[in-house]
Formats: structure tokens, C-alpha cells, sequence
């Protein structure tokens, strides 16, 4: 009973967190967004994370050989595994489709893919 009670109020305050993590990034990204008229690098906690995982895994299913049309159909499905973060993956790919069949052809890493579009610091 105790163990639940613990495990209950860890999950509550790691969501709480979360929640306030992402108002508070999304009111900084709202006030740079306003001022400068470029996007902020990291809007929503977990962007990085998620895009450097849709790459790795992507990475390890093409190869060499891939056509830009095999790379999109990947890009297309690789979301539906990233669980909670289905919907920023499935909109983080939309967005920068062409560019990221561009980069998947090249030898560059997960992390420098990500930077080169702009979600991850370089």
C-alpha cells in the first residue's frame, strides 16, 4: 500500500514537471518567436530526443542503396513506435521531410542531423 502511494506521487510530480516545463518553455518560445520572428531551437521538452531517436532508428534501417521514395515511406511509419511523443514525431517528419530524406543519404550522425534542421543545439 505504502509502495503505491510513493509510486503514485513520483508519477504525479514528474507530470506536474512536465507540465509546468512545457508552459514555461512555450511562453519563452512564444515571447522569442514574437520578437525576433525565428523558431525557438527547443519549443517543447523531448523535441531533441525524439528527433535524434527517429534518426538512429531510421539510420539502422536504410541502406545504402535507398531511394528518396524508401526513405519517405520509413519516414512515414518510424512514428507510430515513439509512443507519448507520436504526434510531435509525426509533425517533427511533416515538417521537414524533404530535408530529412536529404540528410538520411548522407553519412552524418543522428545528433548532426538533427542540429542541421534546427532542433537539437549544435
Amino acid at each position: 500500500m505504502l509502495r503505491r502511494i510513493v509510486l503514485i506521487t513520483l508519477l504525479t510530480s514528474s507530470v506536474c514537471a512536465l507540465h509546468w516545463e512545457m508552459h514555461k518553455e512555450d511562453s519563452i518560445g512564444n515571447e522569442f518567436e514574437e520578437s525576433s520572428g525565428e523558431i525557438e531551437t527547443e519549443q517543447l521538452p523531448g523535441k531533441c530526443w525524439a528527433c535524434k531517436w527517429v534518426m538512429k532508428k531510421l539510420k539502422k534501417q536504410i541502406s545504402n542503396g535507398a531511394t528518396p521514395d524508401d526513405i519517405k515511406n520509413k519516414l512515414g511509419v518510424v512514428c507510430d513506435e515513439i509512443g507519448f511523443l507520436k504526434s510531435m514525431c509525426r509533425k517533427l517528419v511533416n515538417q521537414y521531410m524533404d530535408t530529412l530524406v536529404e540528410e538520411l543519404s548522407t553519412t552524418d550522425d543522428a545528433r548532426t542531423i538533427c542540429a542541421n534542421i534546427g532542433v537539437c543545439k549544435k
